[in-house]
Formats: structure tokens, C-alpha cells, sequence
């Protein structure tokens, strides 16, 4: 018979180990709650500063348990590390230091819930958990978007775009949770909340939204177990994205493919002018200063003089801001966050009975799709430097360690 798992944090017994484990816990929904649902932005408890009271609880975990950080370890976090290592060396150099400064205080600052989740996330349970929180967090930033013209409460929410591509990495989770949930009130549920998410999005009005949810809808029908069931969802929601969003969605999203004029065209120009910082300083101008070094490389397009304009794609600012070095370190990101999600994805077996197998694989195909969604919006939204992949990265490697742990607990019990 397999013994129970009885690891500890060092100093600590075991019951004190589940106390701090499930305050620990606690306090990384609280944060997510705080981040993505900011209740500070409708309630007058602004001044309490609960973003940094929370990121500080967490930091107060890490420290009081700080041998455990080990299990914090992977490829992805390394290279999480050696990304923001990179920025901070940029900072003495740089055209301007402060702003290089804040991004890499930006990245510093998600550190305490990249850490606690790989640590902390450590069940099947407690995957399950915040996979759910993060679904609810995302119904009710729709919800709200809803009553408020396309925007969320405040922060990086308050734009459009910016919401969109949120829902649109959660989305996924939704769908394919639905497929894999046989308990009829869970799975209406998860129906729901696919129906508000993409009601969210279409609010919105965003273009950058509208690919991103095209890229994600066209890889999870590519993923789906069961095609045509797939299709008729598709179809079903297409027809609840014409009639919700009528006309004036129709004419706006028909925009995407005028390249010659317009935000299309700012777009474009604004990339060439990256490529050329890029060629002039191919190891990067550092965190943020595309902004401040574009009037040196922006085209004609524009008036002379355009200080503070972004590149409006990820890769475009990745490119020119951190060079080879950043572009090298952010791939091997990617390749190894792809590299663990086909990982969970060979976690399927023929056994109906193990449910639990059968969710990380449902989770690994929603990984793959919101990857996709995030990618292709995030193509024309300079959204290098949010949180959302980065925390999806954390609770991927999170998944990774828990399909591991449960492989290895099921050819046990069978040996």
C-alpha cells in the first residue's frame, strides 16, 4: 500500500504544515482576487493598499518557509528569474532609468505568486481550486464589463483590449472543463460562464479581442475530442456573437484586414520603427524605453516627436527592449512551457475511472488553446510585461508537478 505523502517544510510538524499550507493557500486566492477582481477599485478600502498587502503576506510565507523554495525550482522559473535579472541589468545604462527601474519592479512584484503557486498548488484538489477561482474571477470581471461599456473597475482592466485578452486566456478553461465535467450543475456552470466570457469580450469592441478569440476558438475545435459536438458549440456561439453584438460589432471587427490606414496602419509603422531599434541596438534599449527612444526611428507616418509610444504587439517590444538575449530567454520559455503541456497531455489513459488523469489532460488541451488566444491578441497589444502569462506559466508548472506526483502515486499502487 502506498504511504501517505508526509512532506514538510523544514522545521515545521505536520499539522503545522497544513495550517500554513492552507493560510499559505488562501492568501494566493486572495491575491488573484485582489489583482484580477480589484474590489479596491469599487470599495473605499484603496488606501489599505491591498495589491501590496497581499504580495507582502506572500512574501512573508516564502521567507518563514524559505527552505522550501526549492520546490519552487523548475526550467520555467529560471528562466522567469534570468528575464527579470536581464531588466534589472539594463537599468544604470538605459536612455531613462525609472521607467527601466518600474518594469523590473513590475516583474519583481509577480515573483511571490509565481513562487507560493508552484509550491503551495501542490494537489489535485488544490489545482482544481484555483483553476475554478480563476474562472469565477473572470465571470465577474466580464459581469462588470458588461455594465460599464466594454471595461473593467480599473488598471490594466480599464482598457478594452487589455480585458479582452484576459477573458480570452480563460476562456479555454471553461470549454474544456465543460467537456470533461459529467455533473450536470458544474457543467452548466462552466456553460455559463463560456457564454459571459464571450459576451465580455464582444462588449469590448476590441480587434485585438476578436483574434485572440478566433485563434483560441480555431485550436480548441483542432483539440476536441469530439468535433462535430464541437462545432455545433462554435456555431452556437457564433450566432450568440452576431446577434449580441450586431451591426456596429460586424463593421468594426470588419476593420481587422484594412492595413493601409488607421490604427492598422499606426500599427505597422510603429513595427518597423522597432525593427530598426532593434538593428541599431540588437542586445536592447531596455525595459520600457521603446517609448522614449521612438522618435529616433519612427517613420514618416507619424508627427515629429512621438515620445511615448508604445509598439502595440508583444513581440515587437520584447524585440527592441531586450534583444537577443530577451528573445532567447522568453522562447525557452515558451519551449518549455509547450514542452510540459504535451507532458500533461500524454497524462490521458483508457481508464474512464481516473478522473483525475483526465482533468490535467482536459487542462493541458485548455493550456494549449489559451496559449493561442494570449499570442494572438497579445501579436498587436504591448502587453509584454502583464501578469497573465506569467501567472499561467506558474500554475502550469504547478499542474506539471501535481500530474507527476499523481503518475508516480497510481504505478505505485499498481506495483
Amino acid at each position: 500500500m502506498l504511504a501517505q505523502d508526509k512532506r514538510t517544510f523544514p522545521g515545521t510538524s505536520t499539522e503545522n504544515l497544513q495550517e500554513t499550507s492552507s493560510r499559505w493557500f488562501f492568501c494566493i486566492l486572495l491575491y488573484i482576487f485582489v489583482d484580477y477582481g480589484r474590489p479596491q477599485d469599487l470599495l473605499p478600502i484603496g488606501f489599505l493598499r491591498p495589491g501590496m498587502l497581499t504580495i507582502l503576506l506572500l512574501t512573508w510565507f516564502l521567507i518563514s518557509n524559505s527552505k522550501s523554495l526549492r520546490e519552487a525550482d523548475s526550467r520555467q522559473t529560471r528562466r522567469i528569474l534570468a528575464f527579470i535579472a536581464l531588466l534589472a541589468v539594463y537599468v544604470p545604462f538605459v536612455t531613462n532609468n525609472f521607467f527601466a527601474y518600474v518594469t523590473t519592479k513590475t516583474m519583481l512584484l509577480y515573483l511571490p505568486f509565481i513562487l507560493s503557486t508552484i509550491i503551495v498548488v501542490d494537489s489535485m484538489e488544490r489545482l482544481r481550486k484555483i483553476v475554478g477561482f480563476i474562472i469565477i474571477t473572470m465571470v465577474y470581471v466580464s459581469l462588470y464589463s458588461l455594465g460599464h461599456g466594454g471595461q473593467g473597475s480599473g488598471n490594466y482592466f480599464k482598457d478594452e483590449n487589455d480585458l479582452s485578452l484576459f477573458i480570452n486566456t480563460i476562456l479555454p478553461f471553461c470549454y474544456f472543463l465543460f467537456l470533461y465535467e459529467k455533473e450536470r450543475l458544474r457543467k452548466l456552470g462552466y456553460g455559463l460562464a463560456m457564454i459571459v466570457g464571450i459576451l465580455g469580450i464582444v462588449t469590448s469592441f476590441s480587434r485585438g479581442g476578436f483574434v485572440g478569440l478566433i485563434a483560441m476558438i480555431a485550436i480548441a475545435w483542432l483539440l476536441s475530442p469530439r468535433k462535430i459536438a464541437a462545432l455545433v458549440i462554435i456555431c452556437m456561439f457564433g450566432l450568440l456573437i452576431y446577434y449580441y453584438g450586431g451591426a456596429r460589432y460586424e463593421k468594426e471587427m470588419g476593420t481587422i484586414s484594412d492595413t493601409q490606414e488607421g490604427t492598422a496602419k499606426a500599427r505597422i509603422e510603429s513595427w518597423k520603427a522597432a525593427w530598426r531599434m532593434f538593428l541599431d541596438n540588437p542586445w536592447g534599449v531596455g525595459g520600457n524605453n521603446f517609448q522614449v527612444r521612438f522618435p529616433e526611428y519612427q517613420t514618416k507616418y507619424f508627427k515629429r516627436g512621438m515620445w511615448g509610444r508604445v509598439a502595440h504587439s508583444l513581440w515587437f517590444t520584447l524585440l527592441p527592449e531586450l534583444g537577443i538575449a530577451g528573445v532567447f530567454i522568453y522562447l525557452s520559455l515558451l519551449y518549455y512551457n509547450l514542452k510540459d503541456v504535451f507532458l500533461l497531455k500524454k497524462m490521458r489513459t483508457d481508464s474512464k475511472d481516473d478522473r483525475d488523469k483526465e482533468y490535467i489532460y482536459y487542462l493541458s488541451l485548455a493550456f494549449l488553446a489559451s496559449f493561442a488566444g494570449y499570442f494572438a491578441s497579445g501579436t498587436f497589444l504591448s502587453v509584454l510585461y502583464y501578469p497573465y502569462y506569467w501567472y499561467l506559466t506558474a500554475i502550469l508548472v504547478a499542474a506539471r508537478k501535481v500530474a507527476i506526483r499523481l503518475n508516480y502515486a497510481r504505478n505505485a499502487v499498481r506495483a
